[in-house]
């Protein structure tokens, strides 16, 4: 058998393909959010879009979170955002105001004082969250998805 030759155009049609298939699974390695999708709402997800700067915790300042869920019904789900801060996750934007409206939209935003990492979570309305916790939960139950993200720097 003869070997063939691909030619210029052969190459380029090759080297096209490949960049068609590596650049985006390259760009999506610098992502910093991580997602889980629940296993009985596959399709409903959360994001943050608005990410707040990094910090040590307390009591001040006070910056705004947002983000979007999708394929959910928003009147029955509601957010829960944790800030960790000091080894602990802490809910926000207080332990007595923790669920946060989704509007009609998708959109949701509260306020969060600073921690170097933010968690959003996708609930049920009827979801109690605790006010400090030291690992998140797992999806499941009311719990309906989960993301993570870090703080800017």
């Amino acid at each position: 058998m003869k070997a063939r030759s691909f030619g210029q155009s052969g190459i380029r049609c090759l080297w096209l393909m490949l960049v068609v298939t590596l650049v985006p699974q390259a760009l999506s390695l610098g992502q910093q959010s991580s997602s889980y999708q629940s296993n009985n709402s596959a399709k409903a997800s959360i994001s943050i879009t608005g990410v707040p700067h990094a910090g040590p915790g307390g009591d001040e300042p006070i910056e705004a979170i947002s983000g979007v869920v999708r394929k959910v019904d928003f009147a029955a789900h509601k957010v829960v955002v944790y800030a960790y801060a000091g080894g602990t996750w802490w809910v926000q934007p207080t332990a007595a105001n923790p669920l946060t409206d989704i509007d009609r939209t998708g959109k949701w935003e509260t306020d969060t004082h600073l921690g170097s990492t933010y968690a959003a979570l996708l609930v049920r309305q009827s979801f109690k969250p605790s006010a400090t916790i030291g690992t998140l939960p797992n999806v499941q139950g009311d719990i309906v998805a989960i993301v993570k993200v870090a703080g800017v720097k």
